[in-house]
């Protein structure tokens, strides 16, 4: 039951992540539409990346799919904390807090 736990918590990560990757695109300049094409492709093969557990059931590869997504959205409230955005901060922390939280669950 946890590993399907950490599963939609990680696809949960991945889907914020490509939701907010995917509104940078769409409101990019031009000077900022490049950036924004880099992000969405990556937080597009993430977002695949973290379905795939649902279709085949390994931990070894949804605990490598995890630490990426962690490292993803503790990497964007570092980002929050620089702009001094409270939800840009908060909302990344507590996703990465979750989603290990939820790891190390998988692994006791």
């Amino acid at each position: 039951m946890i590993y399907y736990i950490c599963a939609v918590m990680t696809f949960i990560s991945a889907s914020v992540s490509l939701g907010f990757s995917l509104v940078a695109y769409k409101q990019a300049t031009t000077e900022s539409l490049t950036n924004a094409m880099y992000a969405f492709s990556r937080s597009f093969a993430l977002w695949i990346g973290a379905v795939i557990p649902f279709f085949y059931h390994t931990v070894a590869y949804l605990y490598m799919i995890a630490i990426a997504m962690i490292l993803v959205q503790f990497f964007d409230g570092l980002i929050g904390v620089k702009i001094k955005n409270r939800l840009k901060t908060f909302g990344p922390f507590v996703t990465a807090a979750a989603n290990l939280v939820c790891l190390i669950l998988l692994f006791i």
